[in-house]
């Protein structure tokens, strides 16, 4: 189990588009066993037990991350159990990947550390993506997505902390 779960959160248009893929989803039943999160990108997992000494540690760090785009070109899957949205030039998805890894080192946990990050939106998790994808690629186009965000929940899906990046 974890206490925080850090994720970068995209502006409302982008938003808007995930949500219409995975609203598709739905209204064609397909199940999907995801957490009902908004269209994110998940950062890490951490624990610590102050709350706010973790926000303390963050609030030293979001203050110099910049908003920016990735651009969304096609769908993935993993273990053909996952479906998601798979993003493109990653760069700076990576770099603050690397930043926060340094910065909240003590607070990852231990089994997330040796786990290759693999950046990705998720739109649907089940046992069968076959009819999955053959409906997802009917609905999705590429597009430009902007991080504008960064959110950190607790275990419980309560968002502590919303974070407006800088323009």
């Amino acid at each position: 189990m974890y206490d925080y779960v850090l994720q970068y959160g995209f502006d409302k248009n982008t938003q808007k588009t995930i949500q219409e893929i995975k609203g598709c989803l739905k209204k064609n039943k397909i199940e999907d066993r995801e957490r009902n999160w908004l269209p994110h990108i998940t950062i890490d997992l951490y624990n610590c037990k102050s709350q706010n000494e973790f926000i303390e540690q963050l609030d030293k760090i979001v203050g110099q991350i910049e908003s920016f785009e990735i651009e969304c070109k096609n769908l993935n899957n993993f273990d053909e159990e996952t479906l998601y949205i798979e993003p493109y030039n990653k760069e700076n998805l990576m770099k603050l990947k690397l930043t926060l890894d340094k910065e909240l080192s003590k607070y990852r946990l231990e089994t997330r550390k040796k786990r290759e990050y693999r950046p990705h939106i998720t739109l649907c998790t089940n046992d069968n993506l076959t009819r999955t994808k053959e409906i997802a690629k009917q609905k999705f186009e590429p597009f430009v997505a902007k991080i504008e965000y960064l959110w950190v929940y607790n275990c419980d899906m309560e968002l502590i902390k919303e974070y407006e990046l800088k323009s």
